[in-house]
């Protein structure tokens, strides 16, 4: 092959358009996610600009965070049905319309809806629709890499957009950063998702954008033994195919069959979110209380650990040096998931109670922790543990409950973890005013953490011994019996109807 073709095919072709939305989707993080989680960059401006307190100021930024989560059981449903390029396209829009709003705000109390409404929701319809999109161009191969690698947008964003807003607001001024922001995500928003094509192979989970996948799911495969089954039926059908009563009776039935479904299709997609069966399965049910737990926990350190390490004597700027190294550690850690994630000896799933089995322990041994030193081993060890969790909810997710059931997991699953993030430091500052101790902060969240570790683990068990799906594949199924490693997982065929006899 010449190395044109090669070029052709590594950048024309279905991989390459499948890495390049990959790619794309980690650059649209940066701008929209790096804006959100650099929140802390406007405390001050906003309390100079508005003279409000912080208390009222962090109540923005944590609804803001909980709707980039709790709003995927509202964007799931759309992008099924108009595509996910449509639904990202348009949380872009909203994101960029919300900062240019929020420019023009007369009182704080309007960014309630210009900023942590209209800006959760548009991240939430951008960062839901993209993943699921990077889910079903790998469904198999390289998943967790593809994953891990778009959502270090998160981390990366952070640490470029931190700096970059504060050199904005120290240039421009508060208002002016605003509009600045939004002309900026606009652009690279749009560029980007304009490269989230659907799958070529019709794997993609949609119906507008996306509905090639029908046909794909109709066609059967079948076993050697059953071709003359197949040749009899099919002479048959031919014969009745060839008479015009027959061809009437089929377009008429055919016609009457397509409106009834299309009838039925926009309902199904709201539907199909919301399955009984789904909510009936025990393993689920825990699986989400774990994980409500674990983000309670997950941000316990965070909100203080600046603040406890100047009660230690560590300078505050020391203190800064080691928050930073904990981001550090996120970015690395989600790189290292999508690098290994793929190539592990056991099913992603026990990463989850183990990482927040060290967290617990991190976060305990936090309390004997006196030296600079130990802080930055401190923020190493939580910021690979973050890691761990924040960017394998999606494969996880797949793992456990198959890829068939991703639609009505997956939203509920991140959405329990934007519950928990919203409500934790609510909890964290109430037990702080309480007690005035940041000890007692600490032995919460390791207790928290530990109960979550526990919980993960019978969630599995339960999940084992009573599967939410009876499909056997690389996907879904007991862990322990169907996870395949090696390449066979990838070419499995899945036998879907039975061909019977005329």
């Amino acid at each position: 092959m010449k190395w044109n073709d090669r070029f052709r095919l590594l950048f024309c072709g279905a991989q390459g358009k499948a890495w390049l939305v990959c790619v794309c989707t980690l650059l649209t993080y940066t701008l929209v996610m790096g804006t959100m989680l650099s929140f802390g960059a406007w405390f001050l401006r906003l309390e100079r600009e508005f003279g409000t307190n912080s208390t009222f100021i962090g109540w923005i930024g944590s609804v803001t965070y909980g709707l980039l989560c709790l709003a995927s059981p509202l964007s799931t449903p759309l992008f099924l049905r108009f595509g996910h390029r449509k639904v990202a396209l348009c949380g872009v829009v909203l994101c960029s319309a919300s900062l240019l709003t929020t420019s023009f705000v007369p009182h704080i109390a309007y960014m309630f809806v210009t900023y942590s409404l209209l800006y959760g929701l548009g991240a939430n319809f951008v960062f839901n629709s993209s993943i699921n999109l990077v889910g079903a161009h790998f469904q198999h191969k390289y998943r967790s890499l593809a994953c891990c690698l778009a959502s270090t947008g998160f981390a990366f964003g952070t640490l470029v957009m931190n700096p970059v807003t504060e050199a904005i607001l120290s240039a421009v001024g508060l208002r002016n950063t605003y509009r600045i922001l939004a002309a900026m995500l606009l652009v690279n928003g749009v560029l980007c998702c304009s490269t989230f094509v659907p799958p070529p192979d019709g794997n993609s989970d949609t119906t507008s954008d996306d509905s090639q996948h029908h046909n794909h799911e109709g066609r059967t495969l079948a076993k050697p033994s059953d071709t003359e089954h197949i040749t009899a039926t099919e002479k048959l059908m031919g014969q009745k195919n060839n008479t015009p009563e027959f061809e009437g009776q089929t377009s008429s039935v055919t016609n009457s069959t397509s409106t009834k479904e299309g009838k039925e299709n926009k309902k199904s997609h709201f539907q199909g979110v919301f399955r009984r069966n789904v909510w009936t399965n025990p393993g689920f049910l825990l699986w989400i209380l774990a994980n409500v737990v674990l983000s309670l926990s997950l941000l316990f350190p965070f909100f203080h650990l600046v603040k406890y390490m100047t009660t230690l004597g560590i300078p505050e700027k020391r203190g800064v040096i080691v928050a930073s190294v904990a981001g550090f550690a996120e970015l690395a850690g989600r790189v290292l998931c999508g690098v290994l994630g793929d190539n592990l000896p056991f099913p992603m799933a026990y990463l989850f109670p183990a990482a927040a089995l060290i967290m617990a322990v991190d976060t305990f041994s936090c309390l004997l922790i006196t030296t600079f030193t130990g802080m930055i081993i401190y923020a190493l060890v939580i910021g690979l543990c973050t890691a761990v969790i924040s960017c394998l909810v999606y494969v996880v997710n797949s793992e456990l409950f198959g890829l068939e059931n991703v639609d009505s997991t997956w939203p509920f699953s991140i959405g329990s973890q934007g519950l928990g993030g919203v409500i934790g430091p609510v909890i964290a500052g109430a037990i702080y005013d309480r007690t005035g101790a940041y000890s007692t902060l600490f032995y919460v969240g390791g207790g928290l953490l530990s109960l979550s570790s526990a919980l993960l683990l019978v969630a599995i068990w339960l999940r084992n011994a009573m599967p939410l799906t009876e499909v056997t594949s690389s996907d879904s199924g007991h862990l322990s019996e169907n996870i395949v490693i090696g390449d066979d997982r990838y070419n499995t065929p899945l036998i879907t109807e039975k061909v019977t006899t005329v």
